[in-house]
């Protein structure tokens, strides 16, 4: 990688973030297996099915400081899917496809079971334990110039190498910072408008009277958690594709998850 290239660019534009890659060590971030929760809750539905369980995020064991500063500094994340309808989050409709519950307590954690309806193969029996990696994150050329990043047009085909590179071949998992977009690079306005009822899957509503009424409030929609494709548990959005949850900094310091929004990218 273009080391040279890569700080000039993340002190120009770029962003705190966290990498979350494998480790050895078992941790209460991880992704596949079943949850880890100090307290009971509700196994999230959509329409009485049962929704796939992702992985969970354990806020202490992570350094959030400059990454998410927004999130709470202890508890747990507990992030879920609907495996069978695979909801890609431009549609309004799609709202419930997905859940994140928070789980405060400060207790010693126990496994929760599955819910004896949830199908087989919506259980990521496989469990990939996870530890943070602070770093600085670079925007897509799709949300700064070139003048912006401080490059020239003759290192433009490097940046797209850039992000790319220092993930050093681990999967994209990450929390905070820029996405790495498999598409469009345009998540926010999407979750700002598709959460307000505004359907995305075309034009027509970006050019709808209610977007640009949405466009005009404030946008504080920040990523919450990214989910790469995951050839260690056989996992596989679309076609080499990641989830992105997203939620607004304001719902996140109030610690409110209940109106995370997602969105599905893929190849």
């Amino acid at each position: 990688m273009n080391s040279e290239l890569y700080q000039r660019v993340a002190d120009n534009v770029g962003r705190p973030a966290i990498q979350l890659r494998g480790t050895a060590r078992e941790t209460l971030t991880f992704l596949g297996g079943a949850p880890a929760s100090s307290t009971e809750f509700s196994w999230p539905e959509k329409e009485g099915r049962p929704l796939g369980f992702i992985g969970q995020l354990d806020l202490a064991e992570l350094d959030l400081r400059e990454a998410a500063p927004w999130l709470p500094s202890t508890g747990r994340l507990l992030f879920f899917y609907d495996m069978d309808e695979a909801p890609w989050g431009f549609d309004p409709k799609d709202w419930g496809g997905w859940a994140v519950i928070y789980d405060a307590g400060a207790g010693q954690v126990q496994s929760i079971p599955f819910p004896d309806d949830l199908k087989e193969e919506n259980r990521l029996l496989g469990t990939k334990y996870l530890t943070g990696k602070n770093y600085i994150s670079i925007p897509s050329l799709e949300r700064v110039t070139l003048e912006e990043a401080g490059i020239s047009e003759e290192e433009e085909e490097d940046y797209y190498e850039l992000s790319s590179n220092v993930f050093e071949n681990h999967p994209r998992h990450q929390i905070g910072g820029f996405p790495e977009p498999v598409q469009s690079d345009s998540m926010e306005e999407e979750c700002q408008l598709a959460s307000a009822g505004v359907y995305c899957g075309d034009s027509s509503g970006y050019s709808s009277a209610r977007a640009e009424e949405l466009r005009q409030e404030p946008n504080d929609w920040r990523l919450l958690l990214q989910v790469d494709t995951e050839d260690d548990l056989d996992l596989m959005w679309g076609d080499s594709g990641t989830i992105y949850y997203w939620i607004r900094e304001r719902d996140a310091r109030a610690g409110d998850f209940s109106k995370v929004w997602l969105v599905l990218q893929c190849c």
